[in-house]
């Protein structure tokens, strides 16, 4: 290389290595990002999130204390019960409200578990979230921003709780229409100002990382693997530090929200099922850096991956479809597994076909260019001298140091054959001598 391309190279280097700095700082941002559109913005997502959480035990048994809570603190039971006693009993009205409240948290406990209140669940947190949407957008003819809030309104359990916990009829139905509600965002303004944000922000990231990882790749000249291979590293990177962010942050939620030791196993189930889409996507990013990783160490010089890509040359040469049948059988087989979260969407199969499609060639090209020649077996060729390397070993290492000689000797009568010095039976007389010299060396 010439003293000018080292000048102009130089800051090549400079600058792609500031691309894939800026990229992986994009990506750990963006795992964020996608995971709180998909969690916030998107109903089912919320829907499904919020069963789980209704079938974590913890978190069943603050949310029944709530509801509890909710029925004693909206309706007299105490009062109900001197009414409905005899006057010669209206003392023992508190001590019954008291087991009352008692059987109303083993009551409600149990209700939670079940299908009934858990579909009244799924479909308030439905109706909550599609409530919100409506808010971000701006409200609508049913929902109303007045209030700037939006709550998860569980009047229902509630009643259902105080008419299985034995309570009259009449209270229940007095409740007042805000029991058991749920304040789930406040500040709407503010909401509707992050919202938008959030919506497009994933957009805005993944056409600036294109960019960013595109540019490196481009500037990467002559060096444009060990690019590919930085940016498997930095998607691994984000992965593990958005992991990191995580464990962090709920040890912060829960040492923040939990002000008693009976709430923390609900306040960390709860941080734990919230975030669990965060997860997913943060492993994501951990496995498409590993398969990046993969595919730059396999074009890569090291000699596990040259000796592949020997093996592969004469099939990639004659064959192509064998190069495209390998690629297509992993990628099905990552499809099935499917680490990645694109792999369950449709464009995500489509978008990694095209770039399966695309290593593969730009493998198969390197491949061919590399070893143009190379024949066919030349895989069971060096296993069969790795093989006579090992018994010639074991035949030094026994005291029968002539077995390289023997064969040298076999090489040699060949020639001679060859050159019409030896006939036929002479050729095969002297191999057979050989031959037995070498056999009572290896059994020494």
């Amino acid at each position: 290389m010439t003293a000018q391309g080292s000048a102009i190279e130089r800051p090549h280097r400079k600058t792609v290595a500031l691309l894939l700095v800026a990229a992986t700082v994009l990506t750990f941002v963006a795992i964020f990002s996608f995971w709180v559109n998909r969690q916030v913005m998107n109903t089912d997502n919320w829907v499904d999130t919020s069963s789980e959480l209704l079938e974590n035990e913890e978190i069943q048994t603050q949310l029944a204390t709530f509801l509890v809570t909710q029925l004693y603190t909206n309706a007299d039971v105490e009062a109900e019960l001197q009414k409905a006693l005899p006057p010669e009993a209206r003392a023992l009205a508190g001590p019954a409200a008291g087991g009352l409240r008692q059987l109303a948290q083993q009551v409600a406990e149990r209700a939670l578990t079940t299908s009934q209140v858990q579909a009244i669940w799924a479909e308030a947190n439905r109706a909550a979230h599609e409530q919100f949407l409506t808010v971000i957008d701006g409200g609508g003819s049913v929902v109303s921003t007045g209030e700037g809030e939006v709550t998860l309104r569980l009047g229902p359990v509630v009643k259902r709780i105080g008419e299985q916990t034995g309570i009259p009829a009449g209270l229940t139905a007095k409740l007042p229409e805000d029991a058991g509600e749920l304040k789930i965002l406040e500040q709407l303004s503010t909401a509707q100002k992050v919202a938008k944000a959030i919506r497009k922000l994933p957009i805005v990231l993944t056409a600036l990382l294109i960019l960013l990882y595109g540019g490196a790749i481009y500037l990467a000249r002559g060096r444009r693997r060990e690019a590919v291979r930085a940016i498997g590293f930095g998607f691994v990177v984000a992965g593990v530090l958005a992991l990191l962010v995580r464990g962090l942050g709920g040890d912060a939620v829960t040492g923040s929200l939990a002000k008693t030791a009976s709430v923390e196993p609900a306040v960390e189930a709860t941080w734990d099922i919230g975030t669990s889409l965060l997860v997913t996507v943060a492993v994501s990013a951990i496995a498409f850096g590993i398969l990046a990783v993969v595919g730059a160490w396999l074009a890569g010089s090291t000699a596990p991956a040259t000796a592949l890509r020997r093996e592969a040359a004469p099939y990639f040469r004659e064959r192509q479809s064998a190069a495209y049948g390998v690629a297509g059988a992993v990628w099905l087989a990552l499809i099935a597994w499917a680490p990645i979260a694109a792999f369950r969407k449709p464009f995500g199969i489509l978008l990694f076909a095209v770039l399966f499609a695309a290593g593969t060639e730009a493998l198969r090209r390197q491949t061919v260019s590399e070893f143009p020649d190379e024949p066919r077996g030349h895989l069971g060729s060096r296993a069969r001298g790795l093989f006579r390397g090992q018994a010639e070993a074991r035949a030094s290492a026994r005291g029968g140091g002539t077995s390289a000689q023997q064969l040298e000797q076999l090489e040699r009568l060949s020639a001679l054959r060859r050159e019409g010095a030896l006939t036929d039976e002479e050729f095969e007389a002297q191999k057979q001598s050989v031959l037995a010299d070498l056999r009572s060396g290896l059994q020494l």
